[in-house]
């Protein structure tokens, strides 16, 4: 099959284009029967594919990159876009891209032509020099709000002609600006300056409305997201939980969503900003039945666990690497009679589910692809306790 991208295969951001949409929904859901049985288990009951295949994804990250050592004559010496596949040093500039948005390559243009005119030095990963670092794009698909995060280094920034560089591509309802002061390559601040709009976008799922901070969590494919709510929704009510715990819980996405099926519902999240946004989220909503606790998961549970709190079911949704060790002892100390499990790395979420399977078996796995052109994957495993 013919890649509709034109950086396919050097873009680091898809590896599936080449193959039929069909085709990936066949090889995913292949895999994940593979890894299931590796603890015994049949396999998916379903793998349900993206509501929307192509612009599906609410949030990108983007990174600035000059040419390393030197660029040639006449060549470009600033990069925004993509890493190159299988390089963490090399960025190309992306001219397209099916991924987010059509207004997306216009934005990169406009930002990449404002650094140049302003004279702007990017980041360089092996000098650890240069000013700028990242730009995080989020875009509210059900809202059409957008969001657009600059982070550099420390140094002067031109606001006002960054603000019109974004503005000049898409209707940004909030531009900010953070430093990332370490050497580390990852795109986060520890605070944001907001040169436009409220600081904040907002989103709507199954009904409710969410506030989106910079680094609040929210599932990448909004409509793919509203889909693996609503498995988790068919889930919980037949289990006529009395009080739910929802770990990892971000900005209170499934927290809120399934708070009418239960009596008392629990949400714990490490980002404090993210907490402030699900208490937001909940007043808002008019949903009065939520707590939200700000603690790293393998911290608070050991404790919750020590105090017999009564938990008729979890819902956990871990990082990729999984349940912290802490975390999954704590979990069969609680022993709820359910435990939903939401996974983007489904290789981590058997091994946990190897870890509690001698207190809990597996009742229903389904897939959901959250991720289409890429090899991501999202799961949802719901776990029985035995006895």
């Amino acid at each position: 099959m013919t890649p509709r991208c034109r950086h396919f295969g050097v873009c680091g951001g898809c590896r599936l284009q080449d193959q039929s949409y069909e085709d990936q929904l066949v090889l995913k859901r292949d895999r994940l029967k593979e890894l299931l049985s590796r603890v015994s288990h049949a396999g998916p009951r379903a793998f349900h594919p993206s509501p929307e295949p192509w612009y599906y994804r609410n949030k990108m990250e983007f990174s600035f990159q000059d040419v390393f050592p030197v660029p040639a004559a006449g060549e470009d010496p600033l990069l925004l876009g993509l890493k190159v596949r299988n390089r963490w040093d090399k960025v190309m500039n992306l001219e397209e891209c099916h991924l987010m948005a059509p207004e997306v390559p216009a934005l990169l243009a406009s930002v990449h032509d404002w650094a140049r005119k302003e004279g702007l030095e990017p980041y360089n990963l092996h000098k650890q020099k240069g000013f700028l670092r990242h730009m995080v794009v989020r875009q509210g698909k059900n809202t059409g709000q957008w969001m657009i995060n600059l982070l550099t280094a420390e140094g002067k920034l031109p606001e006002k002609s960054f603000v019109a560089a974004v503005q000049k591509a898409v209707p940004a309802t909030t531009i900010l600006h953070g430093v990332h002061r370490e050497v580390s390559d990852v795109a986060v601040s520890e605070g944001v300056k907001v040169l436009h709009g409220p600081g904040y976008i907002t989103e709507q799922i199954l009904g409710k409305t969410l506030r989106i901070s910079p680094y609040s969590f929210c599932q990448t494919n909004t409509r793919g997201a509203e889909l693996l709510y609503g498995i988790l929704r068919q889930w919980i009510e037949p289990l006529k939980a009395k009080t739910l715990l929802d770990l990892y819980c971000g900005g209170g996405g499934i927290t809120l969503s399934v708070a009418d099926l239960c009596e008392r519902v629990m949400g714990v999240e490490l980002v404090e900003s993210a907490i402030d946004d699900a208490r937001h989220n909940a007043a808002l909503n008019k949903v009065t039945n939520c707590d939200f606790m700000t603690a790293k998961v393998e911290d608070i549970l050991p404790g919750l666990a020590a105090q017999k709190i009564d938990v008729d079911a979890v819902i956990t949704d871990p990082p990729r690497s999984g349940l912290h060790p802490t975390a999954a002892k704590a979990l069969k100390e609680m022993a709820p009679a359910w435990i939903i499990y939401v996974s983007c790395n489904p290789k981590a979420m058997v091994e946990d589910l190897r870890r509690l399977a001698d207190l809990y078996d597996i009742h229903a796995v389904e897939g959901v692809d959250l991720f289409p052109h890429t090899d991501h994957m999202e799961s949802a495993a719901l776990l029985r306790r035995i006895y």
